[in-house]
């Protein structure tokens, strides 16, 4: 375990160097610019001129690129155009509304996802209609079933705040606070859930549809388990190595999703930031955003790496030098 998590640790930096450069390239390379959305479309020479020097954007691009990783190595992000501020404190701001949709989004598709594709896995007429479905709910665009949810339940039955983090109106602490913020977020998690959901049915019925033929399951039965125990006991420990690895690389792919989601139901967290970002050519913003993400991407993978070396001895013998 250890020599896995040294390895992946040592790859951290070129991975997140690929990004960074990439990220650079394209984003200066982009029609427009900072300075356009700063200054306006009809601003002076000497206006435009003095806000280039501001930024140091009259630099040439090389001189640019090498400070611009000079900064990141010593984990200076930059300073935000649109917000004036360093660009650290504007996405830690805004990263825990984010972490509040991902990580319960997780946890639910897999108290959900699991429990369904284990029933699927099974011979009868419950398998194809729960994978029929699945797949119906990852089908759907995530910001139409965003406003799907929003429209049936906020709009038309009231049920749920339309959009929005917290009400005002509610005092900012205690257990009045954390009921507000759920019932804000709940069809934001609803929406993320179902869209997650397809993956966790199927890798989990796959799984299990191969851990059952294995002799280990078939001699658990013999034994006179019931066979929900072995399954729970059995089969799914050994087969949970896809679902983790699932569950870590989904992690990137919930934050981007997140930029949809949380543009729909006007959540203040990282994917309303980026947008906004993206659209005021806010570039050190836009690239703090994505150098997070990676970086919590990375970890989750780390994780998910971790925790299948800890139940699965099998990929303690692979890993082993």
């Amino acid at each position: 375990m250890v020599r896995l998590a040294l390895v992946r640790l040592a790859l951290v930096p070129p991975t997140l160097l690929a990004i960074l450069t990439a990220l650079f390239v394209l984003l200066h390379a982009s029609p427009g610019g900072p300075v356009v959305a700063l200054s306006g479309e009809f601003a002076t020479a000497d206006t435009v001129a003095a806000i280039e020097r501001r930024f140091g954007l009259d630099r040439p691009p090389l001189e640019q690129y090498l400070g611009f990783l000079a900064r990141i190595a010593q984990g200076d992000l930059g300073v935000s155009y649109f917000y004036k501020r360093p660009v650290s404190q504007v996405v830690l701001g805004h990263l825990p509304a984010t972490l509040i949709l991902v990580v319960p989004s997780i946890l639910f598709a897999a108290l959900i996802g699991i429990p369904l594709g284990i029933v699927s896995a099974r011979h009868g007429h419950h398998g194809p209609f729960l994978v029929a479905m699945a797949l119906i709910a990852f089908a759907i665009p995530v910001f139409w079933l965003g406003h799907l949810l929003r429209l049936g339940v906020s709009v038309e039955l009231g049920l749920l705040p339309v959009q929005g983090m917290r009400d005002p109106r509610v005092p900012a602490s205690g257990w009045p606070y954390v009921v507000d913020v759920v019932r804000h977020a709940a069809l934001p998690w609803a929406t993320l859930t179902l869209h997650q959901l397809a993956y966790t049915v199927l890798i989990t019925r796959a799984a299990m549809r191969e851990e059952v033929a294995r002799p280990y399951f078939l001699t658990a039965m013999v034994k006179g388990n019931a066979r929900w125990r072995a399954e729970s006991r059995h089969a799914l420990p050994n087969g949970a190595a896809p679902l983790l690895v699932l569950f870590g690389n989904r992690v990137g792919w919930l934050i981007a999703g997140a930029v949809l989601v949380e543009t729909v139901f006007a959540w203040p967290g990282l994917g309303q930031l980026v947008a906004a970002a993206i659209q005021n050519r806010d570039y050190p913003l836009v690239i703090g955003v994505v150098l997070v993400t990676a970086l919590v991407t990375m970890v989750a993978n780390l994780l998910a790496d971790l925790a299948i070396l800890a139940i699965d001895p099998r990929a303690r013998e692979g890993a082993a030098p």
